[in-house]
């Protein structure tokens, strides 16, 4: 027996989408300074290539599912392309 959060009072019958959740390891490591400049384009690329991949999740899901759905990647893609959280990011990046 699989047991799960309730969403709604009942029972239901059907397909189960089972997750599992894995655990994320930050490496954790000074850089040298000749190293910064490097270390924030990576972090930038990496985001742009994120948002590109939202891009087409966001398309899929408003195709798929409509709208209200295709909302969901879309505050994703926000929160991406924050230019304070951007900012932030930077400045660890260079403190570290």
């Amino acid at each position: 027996m699989i047991s799960g959060i309730l969403a709604s009072p009942g029972i239901a019958f059907g397909k189960a989408l089972l997750l599992k959740e894995d655990e994320i390891v930050i490496d954790r490591k000074k850089i040298s300074a000749d190293k910064v400049d490097q270390e924030v384009e990576r972090f930038l690329s990496g985001r742009a290539k994120a948002s590109a991949q939202l891009e087409v999740i966001k398309t899929k899901a408003g195709e798929t599912f409509g709208e209200e759905k295709e909302a969901i990647f879309e505050g994703h893609i926000m929160l991406l392309e924050d230019e304070e959280l951007e900012q932030e990011i930077i400045a660890l990046i260079k403190d570290k």
